[in-house]
């Protein structure tokens, strides 16, 4: 199980964020937010507005800890899946490119 509180808790320690700076951008105490570090799990709209604020993806963060035989409904890696075949494509023609250019220099 993902502890999301230090998950929060690592990357405020990490960037060094303020939490009294924090505290004030979510409209709460710094007391809440000190709390919030030590839950183990939080409601998925407050970790949505913490993401945002911070333009962090926590989601991805504990999707990632995850066994990677866990299915999705999204294939986060189709769009890097299609550059890579592109870039194999390319990466084949130039060698053919190539190729002929050291027959005909010969």
């Amino acid at each position: 199980m993902v502890h999301i509180g230090n998950l929060i808790h690592a990357y405020f320690e990490e960037k060094r964020i303020r939490r009294a700076a924090m505290a004030r951008r979510m409209d709460i105490n710094l007391i809440n937010l000190m709390k919030m570090e030590k839950k183990e799990s939080l409601q998925t709209s407050r970790l949505l507005e913490i993401s945002t604020i911070l333009q962090h993806n926590f989601f991805m963060d504990i999707a990632q800890s995850l066994p990677t035989t866990f299915t999705t409904n999204k294939d986060i890696f189709e769009e890097k899946n299609l550059e890579i075949a592109q870039l194999k494509k390319e990466v084949e023609k130039l060698t053919i490119e190539r190729d002929i250019l050291l027959k005909v220099k010969g």
